[in-house]
């Protein structure tokens, strides 16, 4: 049996002993509320429904002239990516066709751009004068996503023709240096500009992909409610509490199940709920305590993976009518966890990824 385990057990037993003469205490005590903040981390899970078996995908790029000159087509491929899947050259459950569009450059300007000088009093010293060069120009980029059957997935525009995009050169002390660079420097720029708009599109496409379909770490900030109050009864017991549950979210791992961690959290889990049947009045002190109560309950439950007694826990939130700002959205976090859960098929976010044991349909069903 570990020590941080054998810490939860005594921080529980001593927890429970001091929470049981809190009855006695006037409901009435002043209540203040301090945040604690803690950090906690877990796998986000597919926002899109997909069948849960697919695990690889491979890409294919199409582009035109100047974007086969901007960068190498295996270069491209090469940079898509689904965290939490593995890429093959072929056969595999999803099939990423990207077509890259030339830029068409739709005019250049040179922009004049005077500052005024001043000293340390304020008063005007003179004039900087500067000659920027702007390219309007507009870029397209989509991407089609197909299942190994040949069923489409989605269609994805990565940057738009429509998208009217400027780019502001590096400032000339001359109108005759900005010209020249306008009428000899745009055989050397639109290669740049190229480049760094396939980059940007192939950074949202990641983006979108892993965000739809994959399973990234995530390590997030977060709060408790801990009673501030030197003088009221719940104050030493709170601190207790919150060291207990700082020892088990530390332990919590993107890669492991929550077992250990949800033996550690057990002391505090009971001990909130002992704190909600102590203090029932309606006055103000008593609400406060139910509220710290019942949202440190529903972010134990959500991070612990249980959207049901999170939602629980968010709507005794709702009722108390302290801050029921909070309960709602505690219960809007919580509906979308069960949502992923249920159509991702996966009821944890805490599992060990092996992108190198994926197999693509044919090379699975050969074995």
């Amino acid at each position: 049996m570990n020590k941080l385990y054998l810490f939860a057990l005594s921080a529980v037993t001593t927890i429970t002993i001091a929470s049981c003469g809190a009855s006695a205490v006037s409901s009435g005590d002043k209540v203040d509320l301090d945040k604690f903040s803690f950090t906690a981390s877990y796998r986000d899970l597919p926002r899109r429904a997909l069948d849960t078996s697919f695990h690889t995908f491979s890409v294919k790029v199409d582009h035109g002239l100047v974007t086969r000159l901007a960068m190498r087509k295996s270069e491209m491929e090469d940079q898509v990516m689904i965290e939490g899947w593995r890429r093959l050259p072929y056969d595999a459950h999803i099939h990423i066709n990207i077509k890259f569009e030339d830029i068409i450059v739709q005019g250049s300007e040179v922009k004049e751009k005077v500052e005024i000088l001043k000293d340390k009093s304020g008063k005007e010293t003179g004039k900087r004068i500067t000659y920027t060069l702007e390219v309007a120009y507009s870029f397209g980029a989509h991407a089609k996503i197909t299942d190994y059957k040949g069923n489409l997935v989605d269609n994805v525009t990565l940057a738009s023709r429509d998208q009217r995009r400027v780019h502001h050169s590096d400032p000339f002390p001359s109108a005759a240096e900005a010209n020249a660079y306008a009428k000899y420097g745009l055989i050397l720029l639109i290669p740049q500009l190229t480049k760094q708009s396939m980059n940007n599109a192939i950074a949202n496409l990641n983006n979108s992909l892993t965000q739809d379909y994959g399973y990234p770490e995530r390590t997030v900030s977060d709060h408790f409610w801990i009673v501030a109050s030197r003088k009221h009864p719940e104050y030493e017991n709170h601190r207790r509490a919150w060291a207990t549950f700082r020892q088990a979210i530390t332990q919590m791992s993107p890669d492991e199940p929550l077992d250990e961690v949800k033996r550690m959290m057990q002391p505090v889990i009971d001990y909130y709920n002992k704190v909600t049947k102590i203090y029932t009045s309606d006055s103000k002190g008593d609400k406060k305590m139910r509220y710290a109560s019942h949202y440190n309950l529903a972010k134990i439950y959500w991070y612990l993976d249980d959207p049901d007694a999170a939602l629980r826990e968010a709507n005794e939130l709702i009722i108390n009518g302290y801050d029921a700002r909070d309960g709602h959205r505690l219960e809007a976090g919580a509906t979308e966890l069960k949502t992923l859960m249920r159509q991702s098929r996966m009821y944890s976010r805490h599992f060990r990824v092996r992108v190198h044991d994926y197999q693509g349909p044919d090379m699975a069903g050969s074995e």
